[in-house]
């Protein structure tokens, strides 16, 4: 019983997985969300597409990797969220101690005109143990998103 479920959420997430990667296509981030950083230990990815996110938070994709006990990370990550802020619409970002600590960018609408935002933010520069790299998508405005990421 229990191998057939571990074989039924592997299906689901092999499923689901081009679709999120599709929807970070064009963007430097997209490095980020590959089996190299996914298959490492302590990184968790979740991926939501379904109503109660469309309808709860008017969003179409929430994608995260939250890594956890990786600080060099940041320094693989940090010049890609740059890059991707460089053609962002709308900026939040805050440093510390020189390094990226914190950004959410709003970027250009997809084809179909739905909102796109990445947020980041590097806890171990506030001594904590994790890294958090979201990408959202929907008809969410900013006011929306940041209303949801304080919750």
């Amino acid at each position: 019983m229990k191998r057939k479920t571990i074989l039924l959420i592997s299906a689901f997430l092999i499923a689901i997985s081009p679709l999120a990667a599709l929807s970070q296509t064009g963007l430097n981030i997209n490095r980020i969300f590959t089996d190299s950083f996914r298959g490492k230990k302590g990184v968790t990815e979740t991926v939501l597409n379904h109503k109660k996110l469309k309808s709860k938070y008017n969003l179409s994709l929430y994608h995260s990797l939250t890594i956890t006990g990786h600080p060099d990370l940041a320094s693989e990550i940090e010049p890609l969220l740059t890059a991707d802020g460089a053609k962002a619409k709308s900026k939040e970002v805050r440093y510390k101690s020189g390094r990226l600590y914190y950004c959410l960018y709003g970027l250009n609408s997809t084809r179909a005109g739905q909102s796109r935002y990445i947020l980041y933010l590097n806890g171990h520069l506030n001594g904590d143990n994790k890294i958090i790299l979201l990408y959202l998508e929907g008809m969410a405005t900013i006011e929306e998103v940041k209303k949801m990421l304080n919750k």
